[in-house]
């Protein structure tokens, strides 16, 4: 724990564990110092947030790192952590990463579907310098939690924005193309008084044990909402049902195939899990 920029070896009190409460990265406590500088927290104060995946409170914004090639872009894990997200209502950014490895525009789509639903998109080479005050300016004076499949370049990226950071770095397995994780804890790191980073935990998948209602993986594909009013049916889950305003958006290129491929695939998951 921090206190007065000092940082305490603290624990919770067993308290917490009857009430079913468990302090978590970014959390704001009331804290007991004792006589030999360790500390007890006395009370976890309200949060404004909490993530599920990794648990860490209070963030103003969280940016999701996802590199274009080596390891692959995989749009469906990316549409997940982006569900996920918006359940915690927290502000989103994205930074497509090693751009450098592209040979062509191919890729342009990719960015133009999610700079199209709202989300900030930023580009980025970890080979090139011009991005560093850029993306230094979007951490600058908040509490910023990065995220990532494993071997993207998040700690890569880290290290280059903030020249003092030292965080450790893996390769790409040449046979699986998946990152190693490097990073196996969550850190809160103080860039200084204002701007806090914490960097989490590669994954290589998301399960969908954080949706608690079917409704809610329709409610939070944000691009929806758009349309969805004009749905002949108030409850319309945009599948089978006729007259859906978000199909035909699908259909005329208002929303992207990509998005309502993974929002169906995502939802079939979900009603087998609940079946079974």
């Amino acid at each position: 724990m921090e206190n007065n920029n000092e940082i305490v070896l603290s624990k919770a009190r067993g308290v917490f564990r009857n009430q079913n409460i468990k302090p978590v990265v970014g959390d704001n406590v009331k804290l007991s110092i004792n006589n030999d500088g360790t500390g007890y927290i006395d009370e976890v104060f309200e949060r404004k947030n909490q993530l599920l995946r990794p648990p860490i409170a209070n963030v103003d914004q969280v940016i999701v790192v996802m590199s274009i090639l080596s390891p692959d872009i995989n749009l469906n894990l990316l549409d997940r952590y982006l569900l996920m997200l918006e359940k915690s209502k927290v502000d989103i950014k994205i930074i497509f990463n090693k751009i450098d490895l592209l040979k062509n525009d191919d890729l342009n789509y990719i960015f133009d579907i999610y700079r199209n639903i709202g989300y900030e998109i930023f580009l980025n080479s970890n080979n090139e310098t011009k991005n560093i005050e850029t993306l230094k300016k979007i951490f600058n004076n908040k509490i910023t939690a990065v995220a990532g499949p494993s071997g993207v370049g998040k700690s890569t990226t880290l290290n280059n924005v903030f020249e003092d950071l030292d965080l450790d770095t893996g390769l790409v397995s040449k046979k699986t193309q998946r990152g190693k994780h490097t990073t196996r804890t969550v850190k809160m790191l103080k860039i200084n008084e204002n701007t806090y980073i914490i960097d989490t935990p590669g994954f290589s998948s998301l399960d969908l044990s954080f949706i608690e209602d079917r409704a809610e993986i329709r409610d939070n594909f944000i691009e929806f909402k758009k349309f969805s009013a004009n749905c002949k049916f108030h409850n319309c889950f945009h599948i089978n049902e006729p007259s859906c305003a978000v199909k035909e958006a699908v259909k005329v290129g208002d929303i992207s195939e990509y998005r309502y491929n993974n929002y169906k695939l995502i939802l079939e998951e979900y009603d087998n899990i609940r079946r079974y």
